[in-house]
């Protein structure tokens, strides 16, 4: 079977075209990722604005124009934290209608599941306990997995976006701004580190374009085969915050590349550090994966084309 697995996150729409069966993923035919910033202003007004709504109609027409190239099975978008929280939600749900798109927000209780088995790839590994961190532009999820077992997750409102909106009002970041931004991260951090700390951790493994665009700067350019599986120190992490911190937006396009994601991942790699920092751990593990695969692997084991 043939599926298109969508996720449609606060700043990065990523598409998924796969091919497998009831025991995963056996090819990727593509892997689309584009900066929408779906999100934009949503933590302030509470609305989807309409210029993101224009990126989000002109993003999904050309996923489907290669949608339609690979012949699928099967199509489902997964929407996340800005969807959820805008009031006129529903405008991103018509476009997908009009578009031949299904989008669901992703059930709470199935948000965990879904995050942890595309972080790992559907690969069961029996022998550590993993915390993924999904570092999102309006949210983050923190879960933990042992095997096929979920033990705890927990979304906190706190995403790349949401933090740099409402606290960095200039780049090079002021002190007090940096101060303010990681002492909500502190505090929010709190509501999660108990349940985290029950089960002594082997390895965070962290998702998304926040750290796989830091190891991308890492290894001169992305490459899959690099960047997936890397691992990042803390002393690297703080570098690439203490780095972020200093430089302008445009020193952050044209000396690293960062594109879409320049403005948000000084506050994205905060989220990291604070997270590495206060679980006493040596680094993370970078994962290319995600949601996207996760969604791509229920609609292939539950095995039913739409």
């Amino acid at each position: 079977m043939k599926v298109a697995a969508l996720d449609l996150g606060t700043n990065t729409f990523l598409c998924l075209i796969a091919e497998g069966g009831p025991n995963g993923i056996a090819k990727v035919h593509k892997d689309l990722v584009e900066v929408v910033r779906l999100g934009q202003d949503v933590d302030k007004t509470g609305m989807l604005h309409p210029e993101a709504l224009v990126r989000a109609r002109k993003c999904l027409g050309e996923f489907k124009k290669e949608i339609d190239k690979h012949g699928v099975d099967r199509i489902l978008a997964m929407a996340t934290s800005a969807a959820r929280d805008a009031s006129n939600g529903q405008e991103l749900f018509d476009i997908g209608k009009e578009l031949g798109i299904p989008i669901e927000v992703i059930p709470g209780e199935d948000e965990a599941r879904i995050s942890y088995q595309g972080a790992t790839g559907g690969i069961i590994d029996t022998t550590t306990t993993k915390l993924v961190v999904d570092v999102g532009g309006g949210s983050t999820e923190f879960i933990v997995g042992h095997g096929e077992k979920i033990l705890f997750g927990q979304s906190l409102d706190m995403g790349g976006v949401r933090l740099t909106e409402r606290f960095v009002t200039q780049q090079p970041v002021p002190q007090n701004e940096q101060k303010n931004l990681n002492d909500y991260i502190y505090s929010e951090l709190q509501k999660v580190l108990p349940e985290i700390l029950r089960n002594p951790l082997d390895q965070i493994l962290a998702v998304a374009g926040t750290p796989t665009s830091i190891v991308a700067i890492e290894v001169g350019g992305f490459d899959e085969k690099k960047v997936d599986n890397y691992f990042l120190t803390v002393e690297r992490l703080q570098y690439w915050v203490d780095t972020f911190a200093q430089t302008s937006v445009e020193e952050k396009k044209s000396k690293y590349q960062l594109g879409g994601r320049a403005d948000i991942i000084y506050a994205g790699a905060s989220i990291l550090l604070n997270t590495v920092k206060a679980l006493g751990m040596t680094g993370l593990v970078v994962s290319t994966k995600g949601v996207r695969y996760g969604v791509a692997l229920e609609m292939l084991r539950s095995g039913n084309p739409a």
